[in-house]
């Protein structure tokens, strides 16, 4: 039902989680990591919220066209690495297809799974996490979500640098000084936020998000690219008016909100036109790709 990555590398997924411990509260943490890998033969399943909830649920249909834990593909150079966050009430693996292909191209994406605010979340030892609170509530609590999802992001990054310096599979193959966060609706808005306030991460791409919450205007010229629907054409009204210097905008006039992640896939317009599903998401993901490589060339 997804697509295979556009790029010429394989792409294979290992997870992991970390401890967050902030100012409010403790929480675990999973991430799932995309990677550059080796040919694979076994396949990383797809692993949507039903899918978590129900361990014993059958086959969902759905393929990745990702392995399972393979071996990293040979290394020349150190992979940059990129923080994925999904949506308000999201998950893990909501934007497979574009972490994929943003793998397949020697990139390695770490999708955080966001305890509060997520869906549902679920560990290495198998136990789940769902927020208590629907989307209904949490859409109003915004200002006390993002400071937590900041947290993560900082923890995911420090994660990373102790993998790099510590675990045979990783050591010396991340590059940590060259890391950027692509984050969809509400985690595009949080990425944002954390790239304007905190410049060890080097640029953002938000997904179709809103700028929902206050924003600290530290680094304004913070490489920062927003695609967007017609549903939130304010979504950089706020940065021209803070000076934010380097901000690229693409509009894509007919998508709805949930088709920029692979709700595009999953969708009834999806399933119903394949190819055109296959052509918007791959345009996408290239326009993505072109931001990177050029904001990372002139940093």
């Amino acid at each position: 039902m997804l697509r295979q990555p556009l790029g010429e590398l394989p792409v294979s997924i290992r997870r992991y989680e970390t401890t967050v411990t902030g100012k409010t509260t403790q929480r675990r943490v999973p991430l799932t990591i995309f990677y550059p890998s080796i040919r694979w033969e076994t396949e990383y399943p797809y692993q949507d919220p039903v899918w978590q909830k129900s361990p014993d649920h059958p086959d969902n249909g759905v393929h990745t066209f990702c392995g399972k834990e393979e071996a990293l593909a040979e290394v020349k150079n150190k992979y940059p690495v990129i923080l994925f966050s999904h949506g308000l009430c999201g998950y893990e693996m909501e934007s497979t297809v574009l972490c994929a292909d943003l793998a397949s191209y020697r990139y390695v994406v770490v999708s955080i799974g966001h305890p509060r605010g997520s869906k549902v979340v679920t560990y290495i030892d198998g136990s789940i996490y769902e927020d208590p609170e629907p989307f209904s509530k949490i859409r109003h609590k915004l200002d006390t979500v993002e400071p937590l999802w900041y947290e993560d992001f900082l923890s995911a990054r420090d994660m990373l640098s102790n993998l790099n310096q510590t675990d045979p599979f990783w050591r010396d193959h991340l590059d940590v000084s060259d890391i950027g966060i692509v984050g969809n609706s509400f985690g595009g808005c949080c990425g944002i936020a954390t790239a304007l306030k905190n410049n060890t991460f080097r640029y953002a791409v938000n997904l179709d998000g809103g700028l929902f919450v206050p924003l600290t205007y530290s680094f304004t010229d913070t490489p920062i690219l927003i695609l967007r629907s017609i549903l939130n054409f304010k979504s950089n009204a706020g940065l021209s008016r803070h000076g934010c210097t380097n901000v690229e905008v693409t509009k894509y006039r007919k998508l709805v909100h949930y088709e920029f992640s692979d709700g595009i896939y999953l969708g009834p317009r999806g399933k119903k036109n394949r190819d055109w599903a296959d052509q918007i998401s791959r345009e996408r993901s290239e326009r993505i790709l072109a931001f990177l490589t050029k904001s990372r060339s002139d940093l």
